[in-house]
């Protein structure tokens, strides 16, 4: 029961200290898909009026056009249908990691070669799962941010201090050299 109760105190600090940031973000990736979706509107009009300029006045210039406008509407496709870049995960992570870390008892976060490692101490852990990954531009981002900080509070706090060997007392003996 106790621990439910300090379980609870952390998240509401953590909550409240995230939570004007998440929205904010929350908010920037809205505006950011409703422009790629204007952007991608704006374009399907535009290619509708050339195609029907191009059959009407029948210039083979105009159809000479059509690889580059295939291209352009391609790429605007593509952007629809990917991912958000680098910048929310990182985002993400620069608003919520300190002060998970420091309610979790003193971690330490560090990005090590593309990898996300937390260390205290001794211990070390890196989580299994990408932190903070949106799959795509309608998956809102506060409940993904919050189910990836439950998940990484529940292994930050069941996360085990490495056994070593304990140190002797002896020094170790040089070894000599006899001629």
């Amino acid at each position: 029961m106790a621990e439910s109760i300090m379980t609870s105190e952390i998240d509401a600090a953590l909550i409240a200290r995230v939570m004007p940031h998440l929205t904010t973000l929350e908010e920037a990736r809205r505006h950011h898909w409703l422009r790629l979706r204007r952007r991608a509107a704006a374009f399907g009009a535009l290619a509708l009026a050339w195609l029907a300029a191009a059959a009407w006045i029948g210039h083979p210039l105009l159809w000479a056009a059509a690889p580059a406008l295939a291209a352009v509407g391609v790429f605007i496709g593509l952007q629809l249908r990917g991912r958000p870049g680098r910048d929310y995960a990182e985002a993400l992570r620069a608003i919520v990691l300190p002060p998970l870390c420091d309610l979790a008892g003193g971690w330490r976060h560090e990005r090590v070669a593309g990898r996300d490692v937390f260390s205290r101490g001794d211990a070390r852990l890196e989580p299994s799962w990408p932190l903070f990954a949106l799959p795509d531009w309608r998956t809102p981002i506060p409940p993904l941010a919050l189910a990836d900080i439950d998940r990484l509070r529940a292994s930050l706090a069941t996360a085990a201090t490495p056994t070593y060997p304990a140190p002797t007392r002896e020094p170790e003996r040089e070894a000599r050299v006899i001629s």
